[in-house]
Parts: structure tokens; C-alpha cells; sequence
């Protein structure tokens, strides 16, 4: 069985995906308030493709430590 998900600030991927997250939140809600045009999407693609390259650069690292480790 694979390891559990920790989900608290001890976890580097919970604090990045906030980190994205919440200035993501608060600039669709602008755009979705202020804007005309139907681009609130762009925003939530943007953060996605960003977290998963982050995610998969940030395991690919962590399992290079561990086959080195042991």
C-alpha cells in the first residue's frame, strides 16, 4: 500500500497548491465580478498546468532521495 496523504502545512504540496490557490481564487472572483468578456477560465488553467509540473519535478526529486538513500 502506498504512503498515506498528509493534509497539513507539514506538506510541501498542501502549502504550494495554497499558495496557488488562493491568489487564483481571488483573481477569478475579480474577473468574474468586473470583467465582460468569458475568460475566468485561463486563471484555473494557468494554476493547474503550474501546481502539476511543480508536483511532478517535486516527485521525480523525492524519489531520486530515496533510491539514493538506500
Amino acid at each position: 500500500m502506498s504512503e498515506r496523504f498528509d493534509l497539513s502545512f507539514k506538506n510541501k504540496e498542501v502549502r504550494v497548491y495554497l499558495y496557488l490557490a488562493i491568489p487564483t481564487i481571488i483573481l477569478v472572483s475579480i474577473l468574474i465580478f468586473y470583467s465582460e468578456k468569458n475568460y475566468q477560465f485561463i486563471p484555473l488553467l494557468v494554476f493547474w498546468t503550474i501546481f502539476y509540473i511543480w508536483r511532478f519535478f517535486h516527485r521525480r526529486k523525492q524519489k531520486k532521495e530515496r533510491k539514493n538513500s538506500s
